[in-house]
């Protein structure tokens, strides 16, 4: 598959639909709980949260211009925990924020498989992808991949929305799936272990202390 430039911002408006859909799930789980007020409000800092926070957060930790998925990944985590501090809900921002990530992280990828960037290891196979204004050899289509697994992982993730453990279910699952994928992007091919599976790992152990702690509470 070979793909030109666009000659529009592909990758912004992508990402702005991810993070559109991403509140949108947010909110129609939680309006039930909320004036419509009070909906906007968390609409409009989550928003916020998602791009200013996210750009932040990526000069900070992977010292680099752009959006970073774990980036943005805190800083929808940061915007849930804040409005909860703001108007108290028993952690249902939280529980719903926790689980849009993997849907918002789906929908971004297709951004970054048609901008050509966040792209796979070097591979001649079937359904091999070149940018035409990049490297110009054929690379795996890493992006698409993730946006299938990450869309399933939050179909799983919805239908056990209900869990006591869905938070740190949601945690363990995408830490270790982005973990995994990782080694099929071209970043690895220099580096034995990225930023993002160093951010992986320690997510993951977390989300292993979590669980432990919370079941340790209930006896």
């Amino acid at each position: 598959m070979i793909i030109n430039k666009f000659n529009f911002p592909i990758y912004g408006i992508m990402i702005l639909i991810s993070i559109i859909v991403g509140i949108l799930y947010v909110v129609y789980n939680i309006k039930d709980k909320l004036t419509k007020e009070h909906l906007f409000y968390f609409s409009i800092l989550f928003l916020a949260f998602c791009f200013f926070g996210s750009l932040s957060l990526t000069r900070i930790i992977i010292h680099e211009n752009g959006l970073s998925s774990y980036a943005g990944f805190i800083s929808v985590i940061l915007c849930a925990i804040i409005f909860e501090k703001i108007l108290p809900n028993n952690n249902i921002y939280l529980k719903y924020s926790i689980i849009s990530l993997p849907l918002i992280y789906a929908i971004g990828k297709i951004g970054c498989f048609l901008a050509g960037c966040c792209y796979g290891i070097e591979y001649n196979g079937i359904f091999s992808v070149t940018y035409t204004n990049g490297l110009n050899i054929p690379l795996f289509p890493i992006q698409i991949v993730e946006t299938i697994v990450f869309m399933i992982i939050f179909i799983i993730l919805n239908k056990l929305k209900n869990s006591n453990f869905i938070i740190e279910l949601t945690l363990l699952t995408c830490s270790l799936s982005k973990f995994l994928l990782d080694f099929l992007r071209y970043d690895h091919m220099t580096k034995l272990i990225t930023k993002n599976q160093i951010i992986s790992i320690i997510i993951f152990i977390i989300s292993i202390l979590l669980i432990i702690r919370k079941q340790n509470l209930k006896k």
